[in-house]
């Protein structure tokens, strides 16, 4: 897959001090790629006309299809990638809604990059912002400094240079001024939904665990975390007397491969769920993916009932009626 001199429709040139002539590893290949294409196919589902790009469960067919893209080349010289369209429409064709969208994602991470205080462009909104600074993630190591996107979908290519100083700017505009905001970082471990709204738990290396309750906007960021270790960051609810923190409405959650191997007691035994999440599991698949078994002996919940010896009768009855039930189970 040797560069060669063909202009490719979108290169993607990463420098820095680490950089190895034509080598990138595979680890870092495969989540720039991914990272790409949630940022794209986010832009894809605003400027299709969604409230919001956050959205559960896998994109539409019709949104990923057009702005699908394939790896073509890697530059002998630094690491320059070369991507090409996985579907072409016909010259003929004026329409491009999937170009459009890659343009309009291009364009957009360039105005984020260079200006805080600006509105969102077109085809931005709080997803889409999550994912190009995940994109951005390699500049906070020691071995990039820079990835310059180039879109070469006209007579003049657009360019657009992503740095440490452009990945500061996105951030701030996630984590947007709050009072008392903090980051704590640790594993997540639980979703749950009760009344108040959808809440985790982060349990940090070091103290209790904290609540974190996030909007519905995060609900997508938030799961694929889950098991994690991860950066949260919001407005903290401390208790005046100790200063500890009680609870945190997460404007912002990060994950930390660089600690992915602390806290791993803290990881549940049973089986990992389904690759599609948002299936509907049953109660025997959820059991299985939280390490319980089924239960085969009453005595376990029962205990010693209290009161009279009537009752006794009452817990041999349902000795009888689990013992039935097992057996045509078997």
């Amino acid at each position: 897959m040797a560069g060669s001199n063909v202009t490719h429709l979108l290169t993607i040139k990463l420098d820095g001090p680490k950089i190895k002539p034509g080598r990138i590893p595979l680890s870092d290949l495969v989540a720039l790629g991914d990272r790409l294409m949630k940022a794209i196919e986010r832009s894809a589902m605003i400027l299709g006309g969604k409230a919001v790009s956050l959205k559960r469960g896998r994109r539409a067919k019709k949104l990923r299809e057009p702005c699908a893209l394939d790896l073509v080349s890697i530059g002998r010289g630094s690491v320059t990638l070369g991507f090409e369209r996985t579907t072409k429409l016909p010259e003929f064709d004026e329409t491009d809604p999937g170009l459009q969208v890659i343009e309009k994602s291009i364009q957009g991470l360039n105005k984020v990059v260079s200006d805080v205080e600006k509105p969102l462009p077109p085809g931005f909104d709080e997803g889409v912002l999550l994912a190009w600074r995940d994109v951005g993630k390699p500049l906070l190591s020691k071995r990039i400094t820079k990835m310059e996107f180039t879109l070469n979908h006209q007579r003049t290519p657009l360019t657009v240079t992503y740095n440490k100083t452009g990945f500061n700017r996105i951030q701030k505009r996630i984590r947007k001024p709050v009072t008392n905001q903090r980051t704590i970082e640790g594993r997540l471990l639980m979703a749950d939904f009760k009344e108040e709204g959808p809440r985790i738990r982060v349990h940090p290396s070091i103290g209790k665990p904290v609540i974190c309750y996030f909007k519905d906007s995060l609900r997508e960021e938030v799961y694929e975390n889950i098991l994690h270790f991860v950066e949260v960051t919001g407005e903290a609810n401390i208790n005046p007397q100790t200063g500890e923190i009680i609870s945190i409405k997460i404007s912002d959650v990060n994950r930390l491969e660089s600690k992915e191997d602390e806290l791993t007691d803290k990881l549940p035994s049973g089986s990992p769920l389904q690759e599609g999440f948002w299936s509907e599991l049953s109660l025997e698949e959820l059991a299985e993916a939280q390490g319980v078994k089924r239960l085969t002996n009453i005595e376990e919940i029962l205990g010693k009932w209290p009161g009279d010896e009537n009752e006794g009768d009452i817990a041999e009855e349902i000795r009888k009626w689990r013992a039935e039930d097992l057996h045509e189970v078997r």
